[in-house]
């Protein structure tokens, strides 16, 4: 597992990759680091801190620097898209069950990440605003509140799982919004991992019927 998560950076250093495959490849590490640190979500707090910072120093310097992973927001879009697909994945798989124990973990730092990608485009500092793009991240605003193990808590279960469906819109605005800005070889990408997705959800919810 080293092996990979050690190539997958040097794929990301060399800067080899288009964004579609840069959101990929920091998916897989995502991943591969919830898989190894499954217990990581009880620090929380500390990447918490970390992306925050980060976030805020990447609004704060946008003129001076400028990554389109932290930035372009695709660093963001990596944690949501590990939060999806670990969703549709079966969940006897041992892969899952770590990965799902940070999800929510995830899910928050994927909301943090994107903010300066958001803030940015908001105030057109890098660029003009998506109606699709900013639709999701207002969404995410409440659901992201909601999922801090403080707050959640003081929520009914059945309440806060009702709440969360709305999850389920804020991925399909924000791929839409996704193929509407992306280059044409990025769209197919983007087109092929929302394909994934939506089968193997259909698919997961058909068996809970069966």
């Amino acid at each position: 597992m080293i092996g990979v998560f050690i190539v997958l950076l040097g794929l990301l250093i060399l800067d080899v990759l288009s964004k579609s495959l840069t959101v990929v490849t920091l998916g897989v590490m995502i991943t591969l680091l919830g898989y190894k640190f499954k217990n990581a979500y009880q620090k929380a707090w500390i990447f918490y801190v970390i992306a925050l910072v980060v976030s805020i120093l990447g609004i704060i310097f946008y003129k001076n620097f400028y990554s389109p992973i932290l930035q372009g927001g695709l660093l963001g879009y990596s944690f949501i898209l590990v939060v999806m697909m670990v969703g549709v994945l079966p969940n006897k798989l041992e892969l899952t069950r770590h990965v799902k124990r940070n999800r929510g973990m995830f899910s928050i730092l994927g909301f943090m990440f994107i903010t300066s990608h958001a803030f940015l485009h908001i105030f057109e500092l890098i660029g003009g605003v998506n109606l699709f793009g900013l639709a999701s991240f207002v969404l995410m605003i409440p659901l992201t509140i909601i999922s801090f193990r403080i707050i959640r808590k003081e929520i009914a279960p059945k309440d806060w799982f009702r709440i969360q469906k709305a999850a389920y819109l804020i991925y399909v605005l924000l791929f839409i919004h996704l193929l509407m800005v992306a280059s044409y070889p990025d769209k197919i990408v983007y087109a092929v991992l929302l394909t994934l997705y939506v089968n193997n959800k259909l698919l997961k919810e058909f068996r809970k019927w069966v």
